[in-house]
């Protein structure tokens, strides 16, 4: 007697638009999330190396500098890099058919 093995249901694929419109919500998502992050640890950074600076020249901090010289640019490159990470994966994932 052979044990039969259920074959798992097909699952139906959603329309195209919608498997757009769902790959672009997560692609935004997730390159927000990570220009956020960026800026979060730019700004730690930039706080941290304007009170080291300030400190080592007897100066009082000018808290500006971390926002325009570090949090800024590290959430444009953070948020670039997962912009291109995810489109890139989107696209892979679309060619290999998942």
């Amino acid at each position: 007697m052979l044990l039969e093995v259920d074959k798992p249901p097909l699952r139906s694929r959603a329309p195209w638009y919608v498997r757009l419109m769902m790959v672009s919500f997560r692609t935004l998502l997730l390159t927000l999330l990570f220009a956020l992050l960026g800026m979060a640890i730019g700004l730690l950074t930039g706080i941290i190396a304007t009170l080291v600076i300030a400190g080592v020249h007897h100066v009082p901090p000018d808290m500006t500098n971390a926002y325009r010289h570090a949090a800024i640019p590290a959430a444009v490159v953070s948020g670039a890099g997962a912009f291109l990470w995810n489109t890139a994966r989107a696209v892979k994932d679309a060619v290999s058919g998942r």
